[in-house]
């Protein structure tokens, strides 16, 4: 997983939690490195690709296990 913008220790830590909860997730895992998660002002924005439009949508609550509460800027494609 490529993450940019990181702005301090806490930061840093949200953006490893919710590596650490793609990296263990069943379906996500494979494809966690080619998203990009960045927190920008004070949303969590992910960019990149998914093949499937199911696992798009796998991808905001599977963040929210990472104790993600605030706004999720889903910005993957679907390829």
């Amino acid at each position: 997983m490529a993450t940019t913008i990181m702005r301090d220790g806490r930061t840093a830590q949200t953006i490893n939690r919710i590596d650490s909860v793609l990296s263990n997730h069943r379906e996500l895992a494979p494809y966690r490195t080619g998203l990009d998660i960045t927190l920008e002002g004070s949303r969590i924005v992910v960019r990149g690709q998914l093949p499937t439009a199911a696992l798009r949508q796998a991808l905001v609550p599977a963040i929210r296990q990472a104790g993600v509460l605030g706004q999720v800027c889903n910005c993957v494609e679907v390829a």
